[in-house]
């Protein structure tokens, strides 16, 4: 099953992702749902069973950890021959959970989308 839920209708955390401001699920996110303007990201999670998020891509298949959703894009590294990009992380460095749920709309409202000539992974 394939289920991906509406970034409209979902709460979500507030983290601080590469010190950026973002929301993050650990459910799949419709791309579909996300307002003009905002950024979808993937997240991956390690290998050794801990559960740090430690790589970022347009999409995720193996070891899906959740979504980020930003008001700016992040710069990934094209994968050749895929359709994908992926930026590796630390989650000691690079990822803070904030301890605060907030909606799309309230995150939106507090840090509304920047304008940025790459728009790749704009919805």
């Amino acid at each position: 099953m394939n289920y991906r839920v509406d970034a409209r209708k979902e709460t979500f955390e507030e983290v601080t992702v590469l010190d950026k401001p973002m929301l993050f699920t650990c459910l799949r996110v419709d791309r579909s749902t996300v307002p003009k303007g905002m950024y979808l990201y993937e997240v991956r999670h390690d290998d050794y069973g801990r559960g740090d998020p430690c790589q970022i891509g347009n999409w995720i298949l193996v070891n899906h950890w959740g979504t980020l959703i930003s008001n700016e894009p992040l710069k990934l590294i094209p994968v050749p021959h895929r359709d994908n990009a992926f930026l590796d992380i630390d989650p000691e460095k690079d990822w803070n959970y904030e301890g605060i749920d907030s909606t799309l709309k309230e995150y939106m409202e507090k840090h509304p989308p920047k304008k940025d000539k790459q728009r790749n992974h704009e919805r």
